[in-house]
């Protein structure tokens, strides 16, 4: 689809540009941010309008830049400075066709970025020498400019797309291609769904394809409306067969013509905003605009009065309170609500890892699940055939969002599967410290966390189990004993656990000196 195809004047996308235009200035929004690294003290404040989102701004970040400085941003001004800054090294390196310098920078975007998981893709593209050219290549697909067709976006050539790629096509551009991660697609899923609500019956199905997809969030964060429990229409969602990687890389195009069909429209909103480098200002206005969207995805409940004056305090009654919560005897006090979406799917971790690298080893050509559920079927023996059996469950620590085993080079499987502490530095994308991200990934090593801190504080695992449903890790026994498991397993093998599941001082080094305050808090 093409710019003017997608904004075709009366069509759905049209339509919502002139609401935005008209209603964001005006907006009644209540951020509310739970204290973090990333926002220390927390946010609660009430305000008007998209343009005081952008005032409020805060997030803690960091990178390492091409001279090995490190450079903090935390409001606005600051975070586009890094923008400028990693946009430039990124460039420099692809447009010498210098893969370790384009790597190094797509490396540093993602520690400011705060996610991993991309790592073992670019690390592969980079060792192929074909990082360069696959962005350059992409590139002129997500320029803002011109007649670009989605369509051009394809299963093909979009070979990973996530929270870690969206950023580093964005931040390649320069004509203010957003970052579409989970924040921003929840929040324009609320401002499409307050804009139904507002111009047409919300009952009807969803015209003209603006079903604005979204992500979980690691926390106890709202980010799909239906969540709200307000009758709004749900968000489809990241890693599902309704996004795949191609239609999400089209829908930050497809935002990105939004972006700047409403600030053309309304050249009030960001106004003042310049180029950094002497480039079109309308690209630096993209990106406020963007980052305001940010803010406001962290939680669609800062929205909730604008479906309905009442709704906010019902349903911020659905979320645990602020407050900490009596703790099991004997345990130390925890917040709740922090470590939602915590229990993975079960396997069996080491099997798993152990007859991946068997298919590694005797196998050549491009990785990939299809490819190794054939081999278990080729190669019968008990484990394998369990495997096979249960494939959609086993193959979990395999997956882009876990260990992304089929990106790693046979070496790298190798060091996995041998565990340890180098094994996990490997499987930690090159670190010895876990940073958590604001998305669900890495839950396995998240499981691992919870289960030391668990095992450091009881010594049997029911009241393990309890302590992880009163934190809102778990909702059920069977959960809590799922997470446990996998934990214990990933513990284990990477040395994160003694043999009696307690942690180690590879944990301590890992996750941090405060690791049960980190898990509970």
């Amino acid at each position: 689809m093409k710019k003017t195809e997608f904004l075709t004047p009366g069509g759905a996308a049209d339509r919502f540009c002139d609401w935005l235009a008209r209603r964001l200035p005006e907006l009644d929004i209540h951020l509310k941010f739970a204290t973090s690294k990333a926002v220390p003290g927390g946010l609660d404040v009430k305000i008007c309008g998209v343009e005081e989102v952008l005032r409020r701004y805060h997030w803690n970040a960091k990178f390492t830049d091409r001279h090995g400085k490190t450079i903090v941003s935390h409001d606005w001004e600051s975070t586009r400075q890094s923008l400028h800054e990693l946009g430039n090294w990124l460039r420099a390196g692809v447009d010498a066709g210098d893969e370790t310098t384009a790597a190094t920078a797509a490396f540093a975007i993602l520690e400011w970025g705060g996610v991993s998981s991309a790592k073992p893709f670019i690390q592969r593209k980079r060792d192929e020498g074909r990082l360069c050219a696959y962005l350059s290549g992409l590139a002129p697909l997500f320029s803002l400019d011109g007649e670009v067709d989605t369509d051009q976006l394809t299963a093909e050539n979009v070979e990973r797309f996530d929270s870690g790629m969206t950023k580093i096509h964005a931040i390649f551009d320069t004509t203010g291609s957003p970052i579409y991660d989970s924040r921003v697609g929840a929040a324009l899923a609320m401002l499409f769904a307050i804009f139904r609500h507002e111009t047409e019956s919300p009952q009807r199905p969803v015209k003209d394809g603006l079903l604005f997809p979204s992500g979980e969030a690691r926390g106890n964060q709202v980010r799909n409306p239906r969540g709200l429990g307000l009758g709004l229409p749900a968000a489809p969602q990241f890693y599902t067969r309704a996004v795949p990687r191609h239609t999400w890389a089209r829908w930050q195009v497809q935002t990105g013509w939004i972006i700047q069909s409403v600030l053309q429209r309304n050249p009030q909103l960001f106004p003042s905003l310049e180029s950094l480098d002497d480039r079109d200002p309308l690209a630096a206005r993209c990106h406020a605009f963007e980052a305001s969207l940010f803010m406001i995805g962290y939680d669609l409940r800062c929205l909730a009065r604008e479906i309905d004056p009442d709704a906010r305090a019902a349903v911020h009654a659905t979320a645990p309170p602020v407050g900490l919560i009596e703790p099991v005897a004997g345990a130390p006090a925890v917040r709740p609500g922090r470590m939602r979406n915590s229990v993975p799917t079960v396997h069996p971790f080491k099997t798993v890892i152990v007859q991946y690298l068997g298919y590694r080893e005797s196998e050549q050509g491009i990785a990939s699940n299809d490819a190794f559920r054939q081999w278990l079927t080729n190669h019968p023996n008990r484990e394998n055939v369990a495997i096979a059996e249960n494939f959609t469950s086993y193959r979990y620590p395999l997956g882009e969002r876990e260990f992304d085993l089929h990106n790693r080079s046979l070496e790298q499987v190798r060091l996995v599967a041998g565990g340890g502490e180098e094994g996990l530095r490997v499987a930690n994308g090159g670190d010895l410290e876990f940073v958590a991200s604001d998305e669900r990934e890495k839950v396995c090593l998240v499981c691992a966390r919870l289960t030391g801190c668990v095992y450091g504080s009881f010594d049997d695992g029911a009241s393990g189990a309890e302590q992880l449903i009163a934190c809102g890790a778990a909702g059920s026994t069977a959960a809590a004993n799922n997470l446990m498991s996998v934990g214990r397993a990933v513990g284990t093998h990477f040395g994160l656990l003694d043999e009696q599941f307690k942690p180690t001082q590879l944990f301590d080094r890992f996750f941090g000196d405060d690791f049960c305050a980190g898990c509970f808090d």
